[in-house]
């Protein structure tokens, strides 16, 4: 929402907000056609993307354990936007814009407008990458963590929605949004274990791949090679309609009790779930590039489960196989002259959909901003 939404996205030669673009990719199952090759390589849909999901959505940025004491941060950067969720004296959430959204700059350098999130001393800004999860100790009067981030006077920066299901953090940048309970409806049933269990978070990795995060999320539905289901593959739930913002795979290999709690999940947008008889992997994916994804890996266990070292190890190599059909189909997308293949994906076509129902949603806009302050555009 930074940028002049009036002014459309245009890229490739394609107007990237003409119903006529996404047709062929609203077909029924079976007919539909991938996504255009410029949703998964373009700046400019990058851009449109932040405008019609990243800052419309309930947002996964973390979890609870991340951020245990009261004035610790947790910085995530959402689109091309700079946040951050702070715990209160009370144990509570506060979410707000950072402090210095530039990262100090008078202006956004040419090269941090790439669609590449930098490497940067000021990492606050929506531009730059984020670091991990802040002490309070390091956000004190005077220091630069605390003026990067809160300023002198935290309570008057941009507020943002904050709340929590379970062990996640979610952020939502959208005043008017419906709550997050709203948004996950129907959803508690299915995913009760990781909601209301009594999970313990044992480890956290963070991994990068080379492709669009909406590859990344369609290879972890469709390719995941499950360790403890005797190496068979999944099969799709009852799909997911137009207006529900998850999809669930069931689990096959497993004895019929734990099939009933076991699943995989992709909540619209970016949280990935493996529900497990003993324990439970969640994926947040977030862009840092066009064609470059970061997997934030959570990994809780119950008291049941054994040899924790192991089940992390295997779940850290099992990711890096999945995700590699998420970087060879990228491969496929940065090569293309013409719309690739059908979506052979359920999974895959199911978000597909959801994603298109988003881009082409039509919002009102006042914008006030002169055209000669968005450098860039």
């Amino acid at each position: 929402m930074n940028m002049h939404p009036d002014l459309g996205y245009f890229d490739e030669g394609l107007d990237l907000i003409e119903p006529k673009l996404y047709r062929a990719a609203q077909r029924p199952f079976g007919r539909a056609e991938a996504l255009p090759p410029a949703a998964f390589r373009s700046k400019i849909f990058a851009d449109l993307e932040d405008e019609k999901v990243w800052t419309r959505n309930w947002i996964c940025i973390g979890t609870q354990q991340e951020i245990p004491n009261a004035g610790d941060l947790l910085p995530f950067t959402i689109g091309h936007h700079g946040i951050h969720v702070e715990r209160t004296k009370d144990g509570g959430l506060i979410g707000r814009f950072n402090k210095a959204q530039h990262g100090g700059c008078r202006s956004v350098p040419a090269q941090c407008q790439t669609g590449i999130k930098t490497k940067c001393s000021f990492t606050s800004c929506g531009y730059s990458r984020d670091r991990g999860a802040i002490d309070s100790s390091e956000t004190g009067e005077g220091s630069q963590m605390g003026g990067q981030y809160l300023g002198d006077r935290p309570e008057r920066l941009l507020p943002v929605k904050v709340d929590s299901w379970g062990p996640f953090i979610f952020v939502n940048l959208d005043t008017e949004s419906k709550p997050l309970r709203a948004h996950f409806k129907g959803l508690a049933k299915p995913l009760g274990r990781v909601f209301d269990g009594d999970l313990r978070l044992v480890a956290q990795e963070r991994r990068e791949y080379d492709c669009n995060w909406k590859l990344a999320g369609r290879a972890f539905l469709k390719n995941l090679a499950l360790p403890f289901s005797d190496g068979q593959s999944t099969k799709p739930a009852k799909p997911a309609s137009a207006d529900k913002p998850a999809h669930t795979v069931q689990i096959h290999g497993l004895t019929t009790p734990q099939q009933k709690s076991a699943r995989l999940c992709w909540l619209f947008p970016n949280l990935l779930l493996v529900l497990m008889p003993d324990h439970v992997l969640g994926v947040i994916l977030q862009p840092t590039a066009t064609t470059m994804t970061l997997e934030r890996i959570s990994l809780f266990v119950d008291e049941s489960a054994s040899d924790v070292d192991e089940l992390t190890s295997s779940w850290m190599d099992t990711l890096d196989q999945c995700a590699a059909h998420g970087v060879a189909r990228q491969q496929e997308f940065n090569a293309a002259t013409k719309p690739l293949r059908k979506e052979n994906c359920a999974s895959g076509y199911d978000f597909q959909k959801f994603l298109v129902a988003c881009i082409l949603a039509e919002h009102d806009y006042y914008w006030s901003v002169p055209l000669f302050a968005q450098p860039g555009r």
